[in-house]
């Protein structure tokens, strides 16, 4: 498995989504704007994701018996809290 490399400015995180969208192909965004069907998808995927995280990472012996993989995948948790809470706060607003 290869590293993606993790872009470290808002520039380069910006060329790097404008990237990611253009390999994707011919998508209508519409579809998967806030209060859509697809943005629900994208906060229900992101639910099921952070569950994941939580009983099998953040519970598997191997990550709870080394400190510096705790602290990762404890980052990663946050992190898709994090996304959780903005796609929901977009999608369910009204």
């Amino acid at each position: 498995m290869t590293e993606k490399e993790i872009p470290t400015t808002n520039a380069d995180l910006e060329q790097q989504r404008m990237a990611d969208l253009a390999e994707i192909g011919d998508v209508d965004l519409a579809q998967f704007v806030p209060g859509t069907f697809g943005c629900h998808e994208a906060m229900h995927t992101t639910s099921l994701m952070l569950d994941m995280t939580d009983d099998h990472l953040l519970q598997h012996p191997a990550i709870l018996g080394d400190p510096e993989f705790y602290r990762l995948a404890g980052e990663v948790h946050e992190a898709l809290f994090a996304l959780y809470q903005a796609i929901g706060e977009k999608h369910l607003a009204d």
